[in-house]
């Protein structure tokens, strides 16, 4: 079994079973920090990868206007989210998503990066870029390391710390439009950096 399929396998099993218990939000609190970053832009689809019980597009639909799905490689999750009706979730495979290239107008992920290993970034982000047709948005606690620094996670579970913003910029045909920081007082459990890039040409990879 390869490294990856054996974090899939963690993550569809007891292992994300556990975090979805252990990580719940209330998503009305996301409702100002999620207005502030889509004010500017004009999207109708948007998809979250790594979605988990769905918090954050709860937290989008109330703002209402919005063509909203989300992903998740734990059954659990979704099993929980497909409690809000208003929104499409799957049970799915970030490095594997099943939906048409430029099918949607925004892209997101919190806090799900961390987890995959640099060798596998580039190809995760390319398909999150491939069916992203201008934006995508990224939350995950970023650091000016010039490298990628392995620590340990629950369970012994490799979470990965570094310069996503700067791997992003380096690899991808994309521009930096929004960035900023938010924390528990726009309704997350801690503090992480967000990021928003646009598309600059379909052939998005450097």
């Amino acid at each position: 079994m390869t490294d990856e399929n054996k974090k899939k396998g963690t993550w569809m099993g007891n292992f994300g079973i556990k975090y979805t218990i252990r990580n719940k939000i209330q998503p009305t609190k996301l409702i100002p920090f999620f207005k502030k970053v889509l004010k500017d832009i004009q999207v109708n689809k948007i998809l979250e990868v790594g979605c988990n019980r769905g918090h954050n597009l709860e937290a989008i639909n109330y703002c209402g206007g919005y063509d909203l799905y989300g992903i998740d490689i734990n059954p659990y999750s979704i099993i929980l989210a497909r409690e809000s009706r208003e929104i499409t979730f799957t049970v799915g495979n970030m490095f594997d998503i099943l939906y048409k290239e430029n099918f949607f107008d925004l892209v997101m992920t919190v806090g799900v990066l961390i987890h995959i290993d640099p060798m596998d970034l580039k190809n995760a982000i390319t398909e999150l870029l491939r069916v992203s047709k201008k934006y995508i948005l990224m939350m995950e606690y970023n650091y000016e390391f010039d490298n990628f620094e392995k620590l340990q996670y629950r369970d012994n579970v490799g979470l990965w710390r570094g310069n996503f913003k700067k791997f992003i910029l380096d690899n991808f045909k994309v521009k930096l439009i929004l960035e900023g920081t938010a924390g528990v007082e726009d309704g997350f459990g801690d503090v992480r950096n967000y990021f928003l890039f646009e598309k600059i040409d379909l052939k998005h990879i450097k």
